[in-house]
C-alpha cells in the first residue's frame, strides 16, 4: 500500500479533494488530519521542543558529574545465578 499526503491551505478545498478521491474506486480510504499548532517556547514539557542550549548544557553536566557506579560483568554474572536459584 501506498500512502500520499498533500497540503492543502484551504479546508473547503480539502473537503472537496478528499470527496473526490473517496469516489475513485482503487483509493482505500481517506482522511483529514486536524491542523497542527507549532510547539512554542511555553510548551517546554511537550515531545519534539527542541532542548534550548543552556538545557542541553545542563544535561551534559549532569552526566559529567554522574557518579558511573555500575556493575561489572562478574557482577551481574553472579547476580543472575543467585536470581536463578531462587
Amino acid at each position: 500500500m501506498t500512502t500520499l499526503r498533500a497540503s492543502i491551505d484551504n479546508p473547503s478545498d480539502a473537503k472537496a479533494i478528499a470527496t473526490f478521491l473517496r469516489t475513485l474506486g482503487y483509493v482505500k480510504s481517506v482522511s483529514i488530519d486536524k491542523p497542527v499548532k507549532p510547539l512554542s517556547g511555553d510548551d517546554w514539557i511537550l515531545p519534539g521542543r527542541k532542548a534550548t542550549e543552556q538545557e542541553i548544557d545542563k544535561l551534559l553536566d549532569g552526566m559529567d558529574n554522574d557518579d558511573n557506579t555500575g556493575f561489572t560483568t562478574g557482577q551481574m554474572l553472579a547476580h543472575l545465578e543467585e536470581w536463578k536459584k531462587k
